[in-house]
């Protein structure tokens, strides 16, 4: 097995290909810096961390770390940010960071905690365990079977999260935020031009929290929710699908509020001027 050393001085040969596998420990921490180009990263049963990566003459990747944590620098010797298409296969219970700035990621099957900071680029990952933070200025989100503390953003792209299980924030400025399969007791997703729809538990003694400025709200609530809603809209309109008993409006009737079962859990939804729709699921 080389060690990181050995490794480092390998990769930094002026070739356009990278392969390259170093040891480390089954719960280690990887932190990757690339700043153009798309990163894949999978998971497999060693302890054992595999590099491979098509690049320019003039791109260096540099490893350096311990057996409890590494560390994969990209850098161009021009001063320049060429392309660098980066596989990573990695332990599966190995926590990682993620760094970029036009970067595509796609990250499947990791079971640690879970960070992902890009300006332009896509960020899809499936799986994830305790801290999963992901953001990016101009790209989609797309997160799936995550269970933790979960935070979410992007200023102009979607928001998708699906079959996930925790503490939830999800933002978008310019895009849609969409979650289905969603099991949680705090949850809050906004968005300023954009629609937002949600579809997941309202536990007792839940909060939750919807807000869009131009933009469509749908919510489906089943028929055993205990929550107590309230609705606040300017220029829109508020329908539902089922029966309602509404216990407050305000004179202009664009502040509403009714209560279902106990009404334990709080609901908040809100839009300027889009129309917020309640439905079974």
């Amino acid at each position: 097995m080389l060690s990181l050393l050995a490794v480092a001085a390998m990769i930094a040969a002026p070739l356009q290909d990278t392969d390259t596998t170093f040891a480390v420990a089954p719960n280690a921490r990887l932190n990757v810096s690339v700043m153009r180009g798309d990163l894949v990263i999978r998971t497999w049963n060693r302890n054992e961390i595999r590099v491979i990566a098509d690049h320019s003459r003039s791109t260096r990747i540099a490893v350096s770390g311990s057996s409890s944590s590494a560390r994969v620098r990209v850098r161009d010797e021009t001063g320049g940010m060429s392309d660098v298409d980066m596989e990573m296969t990695v332990p599966a219970s190995m926590s990682i960071q993620v760094d970029g700035t036009f970067l595509d990621t796609d990250i499947d099957g990791v079971e640690g905690e879970v960070s992902v900071e890009t300006v332009q680029g896509d960020v899809t990952v499936r799986g994830g365990r305790g801290r999963v933070s992901l953001h990016s200025v101009q790209g989609d989100i797309v997160l799936s079977g995550a269970v933790g503390r979960i935070d979410v953003s992007s200023s102009n792209g979607e928001v998708t999260l699906s079959n996930v299980d925790g503490e939830i924030s999800a933002e978008s400025l310019n895009g849609e935020v969409e979650l289905r399969g969603i099991r949680s007791g705090n949850v809050e997703a906004t968005t300023i031009n954009g629609e937002i729809s949600y579809d997941g538990t309202i536990e007792d003694n839940g909060r939750y929290r919807f807000e869009t400025h131009n933009g469509d709200i749908t919510l489906s609530v089943s028929p055993d929710v205990s929550a107590t809603f309230t609705v606040s809209t300017f220029a829109g309109e508020f329908d539902s699908s089922f029966d309602i008993t509404l216990t407050e409006s305000s004179s202009q009737g664009k502040r509403l509020g009714f209560t279902l079962g106990r009404g334990s859990a709080r609901v908040s939804l809100s839009s300027f001027g889009g129309t917020i729709s309640l439905k079974r699921p």
